[in-house]
């Protein structure tokens, strides 16, 4: 239950509106693989349909599937989608296994993969779609540019083992490392894609991989193993320095069935590489690098330390300092007029537009107060209409409307939020706080890759941004990388000391992982800098509540009520008044949450919870339960891979007693987060109430196990009969 947003942002649940997709220019490959041998002639346009997507343009097809460009037109983007051969497989052993590997795959997050988006069977077939990334292959570019120098061969090298090592520690092999299973893209990232999937339901039938990549173990008919994937990076960059394969030239003329690696790459290749590339492809497993960590070390020591020295542009504190400097040299008086006219003029602007942007850059900054979002949309057109052409307003713009779609749940404001940072990148995309805010929207809507790619560069724009800072932090929250979202969060703490955000933000980040000592420090720093915050005492709130003690955290969400009455801050109280049995109380308030909200789910749900809980009036009950069904349903479309939601929803079909459409919701939950306690404890109650006593009893046990509250458990009202049952946990049987 615990609020965690960067500043402006957190997990959406509407998608990004983009314009019809264009055409495919001839150069461009797909983030799926594609065999070239096999695509010529293929048509422009095929016009057919797989489920819903159009299939605009067959791009290729291989030993394992065909690839289109294709067209989203729920979420309005092209995609790319690969439909696998058939395998020869029964169909749902074929659908399973793929939909296995799927889930594996979801759970590698690294900036320089290409995460598969879905994988289903229609119209008789299966297959999955990702990202359309406009690029070339690293085949490709070798082919038209020729070999790349040792430092090219080591960065790329370097980048793409970071991914490999992504994959492994996901617990998955690649299995088809190559050079057309890499890409660069337009703005210069290399991607390493289309692993797993395709391999996986051919790997009975023969060796995973291709020839010239595969390691003298798999040739011979070996498994796979992380130093198979390290040998063929190894022979990849061989090609990407040398043009050729010298460890397979012997390969078609043997008749042994390891290639010729005994004797090492070329002599062409450079010496200090050579040594490097000698072990990633040494014929001996054993003596290869022990994962693609270590070979990314390696080939990173190649990489010249000293960075060019490049010209910067100068951040606005300095050319205002500069010019006040001036000013005193001059004897000129540093009038307020004169230093909003210095900053005006660095930021590209006017002074009276310059004055409307910072009040509102101030207003969003505290959007805890009532207003104060509303307030910052409005100054930031003002600024708009007198300086249509300043990035920075435009992206304020962007993250106020933001804000906005979070505090009221209305999808239009996502649309806003997006046009205004389109706006913004299309006028100056060299601004931190431009990139910063695409950054923040994009992982904010689940483009995770693209917008870690945009934060770093912001980060790069500017180091000292503690805002870019908070904004990593959330990113690297999102993908579980708790070290360094700490880190980045603490950065933004050092940077702006004075600001609530931060401390705020790594509190709710300690009280999420359940340490509650460091949360409780952070949030009253945060509220040293602002004693009036009802964003922080709402966590505060959430915070007594996870310790158990219910009459504290209900005085400090009565206390944000009173500061900034907020659909969570009204929820939670109810949630509160539920746990101490006072439920006709609960329902009053969570009415008061509706109204504060009407586009909320989660509002709703919790309405007829309590409505369920108090006087069980069915019509009441059956209307809140069905409202909060429409606008979830809804949301799904969205976001059909958010298993809070999914949860969520199926447990309000349970409690209609609509156990054929609650089912598959609540199975797909735990398929999505199997160690999430709170989801696993949510389709343990929800199998109780359908009157699966004994599924439910060994969720909510699991879920306990996990860290769920064993203190809710025993108080909430829909594990009442549960609790009685002798086989039920001991920690909360009665």
């Amino acid at each position: 239950m615990a609020e965690f947003a960067s500043p402006e942002f957190s997990t959406a649940t509407t998608a990004d509106k983009l314009p019809a997709a264009p055409a495919a220019p001839e150069d461009v490959t797909t983030t799926l693989d594609i065999d070239p041998s096999v695509s010529a002639g293929i048509s422009a346009n095929d016009g057919r349909n797989w489920g819903n997507f159009h299939l605009l343009q067959r791009l290729g097809a291989g030993g394992f599937g065909e690839v289109y460009r294709a067209w989203d037109p729920v979420l309005e983007r092209e995609i790319a989608v690969k439909l696998l051969l058939p395998s020869g497989l029964d169909a749902d052993q074929e659908f399973s296994s793929i939909v296995a590997e799927a889930r594996a795959i979801a759970r590698v997050r690294h900036p320089n993969i290409v995460s598969v988006y879905g994988v289903d069977r229609r119209n008789g077939r299966v297959g999955f779609w990702s990202d359309y990334v406009r690029g070339r292959t690293l085949t490709n570019l070798v082919e038209t540019d020729g070999p790349l120098s040792v430092e090219q061969v080591a960065r790329i090298g370097a980048t793409l083992c970071d991914a490999l090592a992504a994959v492994h520690a996901a617990g998955l092999l690649h299995r088809d490392v190559k050079a057309s299973n890499a890409m660069r893209d337009e703005n210069g990232r290399v991607l390493l894609m289309d692993f797993g999937l395709s391999q996986e339901l051919h790997r009975a039938a023969q060796p995973a991989g291709t020839p010239k990549y595969m390691a003298p173990e798999l040739l011979a008919r070996g498994n796979a193993t992380v130093q198979s994937d390290v040998y063929a990076m190894g022979v990849l960059l061989m090609f990407l320095v040398t043009g050729t394969y010298p460890l397979s030239e012997k390969l078609e003329t043997s008749s042994s069935t390891a290639p010729a690696a005994s004797q090492g790459p070329a002599l062409k290749i450079p010496p200090a590489l050579n040594v490097i590339l000698r072990r990633a492809t040494d014929p001996d497993p054993q003596l290869r690098y022990a994962s693609a960590t270590r070979f990314a070390e390696a080939l990173t020591a190649l990489v010249p330390q000293t960075k060019p020295v490049l010209p910067r542009k100068r951040s606005n504190k300095v050319l205002w300092t500069a010019a006040a400097v001036l000013a005193l040299c001059l004897g000129i008086a540093l009038t307020p007029q004169f230093r909003t006219a210095i900053q005006s003029k660095v930021a590209g602007t006017t002074p009276e537009a310059y004055k409307d942007y910072i009040a509102a850059d101030d207003a969003l900054a505290r959007y805890d107060k009532p207003g104060n979002t509303a307030l910052a949309i409005s100054l930031y057109r003002k600024t708009l209409e007198h300086s249509p052409d300043f990035a920075l307003a435009e992206a304020g713009l962007a993250r106020a409307s933001w804000r906005m779609y979070l505090d009221t749940s209305d999808a239009k404001w996502v649309t806003q939020a997006n046009e205004a940072s389109d706006r913004a990148i299309n006028m100056n995309p060299n601004l931190a706080a431009v990139q910063m805010t695409a950054g923040s929207l994009h992982v904010a809507q689940g483009k995770f890759d693209l917008g870690l790619q945009e934060l770093l560069k912001a980060q790069e724009l500017d180091e000292r941004s503690a805002d870019v800072h908070a904004a990593l932090g959330e990113a690297y929250r999102q993908q579980g990388r708790l070290d360094q979202a700490k880190t980045e969060l603490q950065s933004a703490i050092d940077l702006a000391p004075d600001n609530w955000r931060w401390p705020y933000l790594l509190g709710a980040l300690y009280l999420d992982t359940g340490d509650f000592k460091s949360a409780e420090g952070n949030f009253n720093l945060a509220l040293t800098k602002t004693r009036d915050n009802a964003a922080v005492l709402y966590n505060i709130g959430v915070l007594r509540w996870q310790e158990k003690r219910l009459p504290e955290a209900r005085a400090a969400f009565e206390q944000a009520i009173h500061l900034s009455p907020t659909m969570n801050s009204v929820m939670a109280l109810g949630s509160v008044l539920m746990l101490q049995g006072d439920y006709a109380d609960a329902a009053s308030t969570c009415r008061r949450a509706v109204e504060l909200n009407p586009n909320s789910w989660f509002a709703w749900g919790s309405l007829g919870t309590a409505y369920e809980w108090s006087s069980g009036n069915l019509k009441d009950v059956t209307d809140a339960y069905t409202r909060a069904i429409a606008i979830a349903e809804e949301a799904r479309k969205n976001t059909p891979d958010d298993p809070a939601l999914i949860s969520q929803l199926g447990s309000f079909y349970a409690s209609l007693h609509k156990e054929a459409q609650a089912m598959p919701l609540l199975r797909q939950a735990l398929l999505l987060a199997p160690k999430d306690p709170d989801v696993i404890s949510r389709v343990g109650t929800a199998y109780e109430a359908l009157g699966r006593r004994q599924d439910a009893i060994k969720l909510i046990d699991q879920a306990l196990k996990l860290g769920f509250s064993a203190d809710y458990a025993r108080k909430t009202p829909a594990l009442r009969n549960l609790r009685h049952d002798p086989n039920a946990p001991p920690q909360i049987r009665e």
